[in-house]
């Protein structure tokens, strides 16, 4: 900043310079314009025509006066037709300068003149009568000065320093006498140039003075130069360093306090935000919600937005139920198919064993038939009780459980009766207890765990594993066993109602584990190869009792 400030002073230094030198230019060519035409106006009154043509001093003399005085002009000479001059108001030179002497009678001349004080602009028109040819009576000469006074006077229209130099010399200056010698050097320059006067830089310009009309003869031209410190632009230059510092650490302190404020009223709540949208990326459980400590600076827009974010999340919540609750009142639509194959075959089996125990069976056979009956009785019960908890809505009932302990029941009860080692369990003990419905929980294990088991059955060195673990605000529940795998094709179709690829099996088991994991706001996943094993993963929110108070 502070390089470009001082690129930037200097290149507005320069356009100024220009500028003022333009305006200089100008104003010379108007008060050059205007005293031509004062000139041609006098020489034309028919007063000075008839004094000049008596060509008597005495009766010229007190016109020259008066009309010096009227045009405000440095000074005023009347010639005769024979160049005698017959009258001179004001410092006038001894003899006309060369160009006026040597012109034609009725040529308008412009040249200068250098008198002992200053510069001197001087202007000639011819004295005519009216005629063909034009009487010349004589010549009037006016003079005006390029002096201390105008250059002041230039100086106040450009805010600019103005000199008015000729042969190498500085003659007429805005600046004290005792400051214009080392403005000499600048008279032959055509650019911009720095020059040292005292204790101050300047750069200047130098603009020849053209005399209007152009006259042939006339001699080199006087030059003006425009000047503009540069020492006064850098003294402000410093100033406003100084203050771009002092503004520096102001604005430092006061973006500290903004951003100590920023992070109270903003950051704390949408970075609760910004945790919540995390856990819902990573677990994809749509139904997260920002808890929200109100302070009094919180910011209301970022609590509004915490507000919303989890009125959106209950929307989802309410529309993930209702969509569940449709998938089950659908599928109870296919269900008629369903009770169709697995209803009438244990109704053909009793049926069968009745008509063995009428027609008079021995004891072996009654046994048998009993069995039989007892078994299907068994099966209709299991088929009717998945049936019901499946389309009902499912209500829970949260309450401090402890995880690890309900994932030991779940495999007791998953293992009453079986053939294959028990389960193997890998449990975190540091689990805390957590809110959640342990009953409806524990369904959904020893559903899982059934099909792990019976996975298994066939496999000489089947293996199932049950563990826990707690990270990232969740806790993860997940069953691994080293069964046949699940086909690709039935990968996609396990969590289907009434699809199962056992005979015995119903297809319901896993439904329902959904229905319960995602009642609880947990989420499911299963990942399986073929003759390699499946693993299913449930990971639940870690509500802390207390928390959910």
């Amino acid at each position: 900043m502070n390089a470009r400030a001082s690129r930037e002073a200097e290149a507005e230094i320069r356009r100024g310079i220009v500028d003022a030198s333009a305006i200089v230019g100008e104003n010379h060519a108007a008060l050059s314009d205007t005293f031509t035409r004062l000139a041609r106006l006098v020489a034309d009154l028919p007063k000075l025509k008839a004094a000049v043509a008596t060509a008597d001093a005495p009766t010229v003399q007190p016109l020259a006066d008066e009309y010096r005085t009227q045009m405000k002009a440095g000074l005023l000479v009347l010639t005769g037709h024979r160049g005698e001059r017959l009258g001179t108001s004001g410092p006038a030179p001894a003899t006309l300068p060369d160009a006026i002497a040597h012109a034609s009678p009725v040529e308008e001349v412009s040249t200068f003149w250098i008198p002992p004080h200053g510069l001197a602009q001087i202007v000639s028109v011819p004295i005519l009568l009216e005629g063909e040819p034009p009487d010349i009576l004589g010549r009037l000469t006016v003079g005006f000065g390029l002096d201390d006074a105008l250059a002041a006077q230039w100086k106040r229209q450009t805010g600019s320093e103005i000199a008015f130099g000729a042969d190498g010399r500085i003659l007429a200056s805005s600046l004290p006498a005792s400051q214009r010698d080392p403005l000499a050097r600048l008279l032959g320059t055509r650019d911009i140039e720095a020059a040292t006067i005292g204790d101050e830089d300047f750069l200047g310009i130098a603009r020849p003075l053209l005399p209007r009309p152009a006259s042939p003869g006339a001699g080199p031209a006087p030059i003006a130069l425009v000047l503009q410190s540069r020492t006064d632009r850098l003294r402000f230059l410093n100033t406003l360093r100084t203050g771009l510092i002092a503004t520096l650490v102001v604005t430092l302190l006061l973006s500290t306090l903004v951003s100590y404020g920023v992070a109270r009223t903003v950051t704390r709540p949408l970075s609760a935000i910004t945790r919540a949208m995390r856990e819902v990326a990573a677990t994809g459980d749509l139904t997260r919600k920002v808890l929200l400590r109100s302070g009094r600076w919180d910011d209301e827009d970022a609590k509004l937005l915490a507000t919303t974010f989890n009125t959106l999340t209950e929307s989802i919540a309410r529309f993930q139920t209702e969509a569940g609750q449709r998938e089950r009142l659908s599928a109870l639509g296919r269900l008629s198919t369903v009770i169709a194959h697995e209803i009438r075959n244990p109704l053909m089996i009793i049926k069968t064993a009745l008509l063995s125990l009428r027609d008079g069976a021995s004891d072996e056979e009654r046994h048998e038939a009993v069995a039989d009956i007892r078994e299907e009785a068994d099966r209709l019960n299991r088929i009717v009780t998945d049936v019901l908890d499946f389309a009902k809505p499912i209500h829970f009932e949260l309450a401090p459980a402890d995880l690890n302990a309900v994932c030991r029941a779940s495999a007791d009860a998953a293992w009453a009766g079986g053939r294959t080692p028990a389960v193997r369990l890998d449990l975190d003990e540091s689990i805390p207890p957590m809110m959640t419905d342990a009953e409806r929980l524990r369904t959904a294990l020893v559903n899982i765990l059934t099909n792990a088991r019976h996975a298994v059955d066939a496999a000489p060195d089947g293996d199932v594993c049950l563990s826990t673990r707690q990270a990232g605000g969740q806790a993860t529940i997940t069953v691994r066993d080293t069964g046949p795998g699940i086909a690709p094709d039935d990968l996609v179709h396990i969590f289907d109602p009434y699809f199962t690829t056992r005979k015995a099996g119903t297809g319901l088991g896993l439904p329902i584990a959904r229905n319960i994991i995602e009642g609880l706001r947990g989420t499911i996943s299963v990942h399986s190869r073929e003759r390699e094993g499946t693993e299913i993963r449930i990971d639940l929110p870690a509500v802390q009792p207390e928390t959910a108070a």
